[in-house]
């Protein structure tokens, strides 16, 4: 079964989105980017107001964006944190910028890579080296996403048939594969028929754009959604 993420700002928010049934929540600070980090006092929020009913992840940014100091205690009761790799497709040595990045996440918080299937806007290495790099870092899950937000979906730059080519390679790496990519609620039957173990969002659980509030029945016909894909609404 497809698990529902919900990306949130703020504690508010991961209440609604635990309310409405979302089986990971991940916090970003959507006008920071793509993969925007918020603070980690927002962090701390979070993880206090979910309690352990479902795993917290966070997003941290761009590596490219350069070397940001995050202290340990930051990430407790975070299951998992990812970097964005936008930008560092021309660097010969991107796999080394990377992997200091992801050096900052403590061995108890699971590291996540990130495929941007606008690769061309989002100036990213391809798949397969994505995935390379996920393995040396240990990495236990693969999200793919897009990088510019400007409307366009997964599905303008990749067909079905790709995305689930791409989902099984991750996963035969040994790696969970999430999708994201402002995908709507017309888009998870594709989402869960391409075999993707985790479905991202964030404006489709929103009242109105990405950066207004998550909206608890948003969320809760999301996870309904998915749901009767599994014959168990």
């Amino acid at each position: 079964m497809t698990q529902l993420l919900v990306s949130v700002r703020n504690a508010e928010e991961a209440d609604a989105a635990l309310q409405g049934g979302a089986d990971w929540i991940d916090v970003k600070e959507p006008s920071r980017g793509s993969l925007g980090a918020a603070d980690p006092q927002v962090w701390r929020e979070v993880v206090q107001t979910v309690s352990g009913a479902v795993p917290v992840s966070v997003a941290l940014g761009e590596v490219a964006d350069g070397d940001v100091s995050i202290p340990a205690e930051a990430f407790h009761g975070v299951a998992m944190a990812k970097y964005g790799l936008a930008n560092l497709a021309a660097q010969t040595d991107w796999v080394s910028l990377a992997r200091r990045a992801y050096q900052q996440i403590p061995t108890a918080c699971a590291p996540v890579a990130v495929y941007y299937a606008d690769a061309a806007r989002a100036n990213c290495p391809p798949l397969v080296d994505v995935i390379r790099f996920s393995q040396e870092v240990a990495a236990s899950a693969i999200l793919i996403d897009t990088h510019v937000k400007d409307g366009r979906t997964l599905f303008d730059f990749l067909s079905c048939d790709q995305l689930a080519l791409a989902i099984a390679q991750i996963q035969q790496s040994g790696a969970m594969a999430a999708c994201g990519g402002s995908l709507s609620i017309n888009d998870l039957a594709k989402v869960a028929g391409a075999g993707a173990d985790v479905l991202a969002v964030r404006g489709a659980a929103c009242s109105g754009q990405r950066t207004d509030a998550v909206s608890l029945q948003r969320v809760r016909q999301l996870k309904a959604t998915l749901h009767s894909f599994d014959g168990e609404a």
